[in-house]
């Protein structure tokens, strides 16, 4: 017996071929084992059979023979390896047929389908695939170029996309798709990332994503979206980002308890009614301002992780957690609500940003938000005389943006009139019951009215001077 081996000489080749050569009393069998990308292949059985021939002869005619015949085979079933599965095909000349460049764009010009030799994983812009049971499938379709300020697409999703079943990332680039998400997405059981934003789509959610357990991101902010937050969505255990903002979304905000893996959550400048919802433990960032959420903020206070929280320009009332004030936020907006009472701030509040204007907060102005770099405090009822902290941290330049503009407030402590700020510093003072101690840079929308008149500030609370701790 004989024994030859062939291995692919290209890059990370994947075929290899062993050649058993034997002889039996003048015939002549070779028997070859081989692979083609990690799978098995073989010919055996074939024989020849030569009057006064030479063993050695025989078996280069056999070797050379079969290795032709072999890598034929190989080659052939490297290409059905290599095709686009015929039901993606398909649904990606629906897909392209839905949709249209908008003028200056030129995505979809690669997307031809009337060479069918033209393999669409290895040519048409924004396809990437991966091989599955043997063939080819679409696992990436991002449609449109996503460089910031080109131009999109227009046209409509078409269903045709649920076919797409392997598919694990979609996304369309900001432009002008208009019409409703497909239903048929709930079919896409791998996806794990949607991003349809800055659009037109119109119509609602389809509830039946709330079946796709490996959805990671869901992105559609920015378009024409209406109707109700599926409470499927709420659930969904590999959820990490959920960003429906600025869409015409109504209806109760759901309870993402179940959604343990949620870090973001953005629902703002929608219609959303209701009261605040319940948040997994772990959520870092939200963001549910411009909507039409009441009731009180109980819901926040044992969110610890957050670091961004807005829930400005909405109908919250009741007093402000002193919870919150202790949290690692970066940025901590509750303005334009109905937040009322005092505020209770743990010493020292380290948050740079915070903001809670445009409430009915009352009391003095808590010493613990004095570390605050920009801090804004205006339009409340917030009286008395400014703690001290305030005017040195204004002089030193800690506090770099405070606006106290209309309040009941009687002065800075140490703060005296003609007394100069840092350049860099930003301090409104008008419109309260006392003269602003410096020269104030107020927006112009805030009048030109430096006091309140006298007889707003006649009342006892108004004129207490001691400070909070």
């Amino acid at each position: 017996m004989r024994v030859g081996t062939y291995s692919d000489p290209r890059p990370g080749g994947g075929h290899q071929l062993r050649a058993e050569f034997s002889s039996y009393g003048g015939l002549y069998d070779l028997q070859l084992v081989g692979s083609c990308n990690s799978r098995p292949v073989m010919a055996r059985g074939i024989s020849c059979l030569r009057e006064n021939d030479s063993g050695t002869s025989c078996y280069r005619i056999l070797v050379t023979c079969l290795l032709l015949w072999t890598m034929t085979s190989l080659v052939e079933q490297s290409r059905l390896v290599e095709a686009l599965s015929d039901s993606d095909r398909e649904a990606l000349q629906e897909i392209g047929n839905s949709l249209e460049d908008l003028p200056g764009s030129s995505f979809l010009s690669s997307w031809t389908f009337s060479d069918s030799s033209v393999n669409p994983c290895d040519s048409f812009n924004g396809v990437q695939c991966f091989e599955v049971d043997g063939v080819q499938r679409v696992v990436v379709l991002n449609l449109g170029e996503p460089t910031a300020g080109s131009e999109g697409l227009k046209g409509t999703l078409s269903e045709a996309v649920g076919k797409l079943t392997a598919l694990a990332q979609l996304s369309i680039a900001p432009g002008s798709v208009s019409g409703s998400i497909p239903w048929t997405l709930g079919s896409l059981t791998e996806l794990q990332f949607l991003g349809l934003s800055g659009n037109k789509l119109e119509g609602s959610i389809p509830w039946d994503l709330s079946n796709l357990n490996k959805l990671q991101s869901v992105i559609l902010s920015g378009n024409k979206l209406t109707g109700p937050i599926p409470d499927g969505i709420g659930r969904l255990p590999s959820l990490t980002t959920l960003s429906l903002a600025d869409n015409k979304l109504s209806g109760n905000v759901p309870d993402f308890t179940a959604a343990k893996s949620l870090k973001h959550l953005d629902l703002s400048g929608n219609e959303l009614t209701g009261s605040l919802p319940l948040l997994p433990y772990g959520v870092k960032y939200v963001s549910l301002s411009d909507n039409r959420l009441d009731g009180g903020m109980d819901r926040i206070k044992e969110i610890r992780s957050l670091t961004y929280l807005d829930l400005g320009t909405n109908q919250l009332s009741d007093e402000v957690p002193p919870e919150v004030f202790s949290f690692p936020l970066q940025y901590l907006m509750l303005d334009r609500n109905k937040l009322s009472g005092s505020l209770h701030v743990p010493s020292p509040c380290i948050i740079p940003m915070v903001d809670l204007s445009y409430n009915s907060l009352s009391g003095l102005v808590p010493t613990g938000l004095a570390g605050v770099r920009t801090l804004y405090l205006n339009n409340n009822r917030f009286s008395g005389m400014v703690p001290p902290i305030y005017s040195f941290n204004l002089q030193t330049g800690v506090v770099e943006t405070l606006y106290l503009q209309d309040n009941y407030l009687i002065g800075l402590t140490n703060l005296l009139p003609g007394m100069s700020l840092p350049s860099d510093v930003t301090l409104c003072f008008q419109f309260n019951c006392g003269l602003p101690p410096t020269q104030s840079s107020c927006p112009s929308k805030d009048g030109v009215d430096m006091t309140r008149p006298i007889i707003d500030c006649l009342s006892p609370e108004i004129t207490q001077t001691g400070t909070q701790p």
